[in-house]
């Protein structure tokens, strides 16, 4: 017969899950703000993995990457990734934009390399910030997040990178694992790893509660 698992342990993970879809709300509309085009963000699920096994998941396949750090409420780092060939998609969407600037204001375009850094710094800021607000607002405290870091790496290198930092502190991240559509043009992949600090993490008890 197989054992029942003790709902006590369940329970904070529902409310995670419950918390986790509706920052995926907020996700979806942070994109439509970016693209003004209609998105839906799917949110597949919540994994607790053992950090010494994460960057594997990525492979050497080529990532663009945008860090943020966040303290307040809760402290930790947050890490938005995707794909190359995805990235690209959702730069010329967001190029749109500053093609028309550049042609009504007449001034020079900046080179691809400082627009490309902008634009994935651009989405880590506002795609972030727009998930760890749901946070904030059910801890009633705000949390404040430094400028984006854009990163353009295989992926394993990328998170390694995070991974070295707070496996001292940690053994388990946080993957939250969505899919990014704009509807009637394309997918894009969509990876977000946020990490909470062991000192904060007694503040989410007030969730569970």
């Amino acid at each position: 017969m197989p054992k029942v698992m003790n709902m006590s342990l369940l329970q904070p993970i529902h409310k995670l899950i419950d918390i986790s879809k509706e920052a995926t709300e907020n996700m979806a509309k942070a994109f439509m703000e970016l693209t003004r085009e209609n998105v839906e963000v799917y949110f597949l699920g919540l994994r607790f993995a053992l950090v010494e096994f994460v960057p594997e998941q990525f492979g050497d396949e080529q990532y663009k990457a945008a860090r943020i750090d966040f303290s307040g409420v809760l402290d930790g780092k947050g890490l938005i990734l995707l794909p190359e060939k995805d990235s690209v998609k959702l730069e010329k969407l967001m190029l749109i934009d500053i093609l028309w600037d550049s042609m009504v204001s007449k001034t020079d375009l900046p080179n691809y390399e400082e627009m490309e850094s902008a634009l994935i710094g651009e989405v880590g800021n506002i795609v972030i910030s727009s998930f760890l607000n749901v946070f904030a607002n059910r801890l009633n405290g705000t949390i404040d997040i430094t400028p984006p870091t854009f990163i353009k790496d295989i992926g394993f290198t990328i998170v390694e990178s995070l991974i070295a930092e707070i496996a001292e502190k940690t053994d388990i991240v946080m993957l939250f694992d969505t899919k990014v559509e704009i509807i009637g043009r394309f997918p894009i992949k969509c990876y977000l790893i946020i990490t909470i600090d062991p000192e904060s993490l007694e503040r989410l008890d007030s969730i569970f509660g």
